[in-house]
């Protein structure tokens, strides 16, 4: 996370932070890029910003609509729209990801 987060508001908390993108990603599935804090569960993903590259960009997605859902980001070529393509190494693209988070 950034320095300066989470930010409690409430019981919930706000965070930023950024990661690499995976070495073998699994376009159209499900599962899609597993994103977790250890010990929270998050309410939402924010809008994911483009890579520093202005390449690729990623959008968060829950495993269903409602509490204790689990997260995943799918990935997206920015001058097409288009989904990257199945086993794409994406590790050398760094992504910011924010949203909130709760204890229960």
């Amino acid at each position: 996370m950034f320095p300066g987060y989470p930010d409690l508001i409430g019981r919930r908390a706000a965070f930023v932070g950024y990661g690499s993108g995976p070495a073998s990603y699994s376009a159209g599935s499900l599962a899609g890029d597993p994103i977790s804090i250890p010990g929270k569960y998050i309410d939402t993903i924010l809008e994911v910003a483009e890579d520093p590259t202005g390449t690729y960009y990623a959008v968060g997605r829950p495993s269903y609509a409602g509490p204790r859902a689990t997260w995943s980001l799918r990935y997206f070529v920015s001058s097409t729209g288009a989904e990257v393509a199945n086993l794409y190494n994406l590790s050398g693209y760094t992504f910011v990801v924010s949203g909130f988070y709760g204890e229960y």
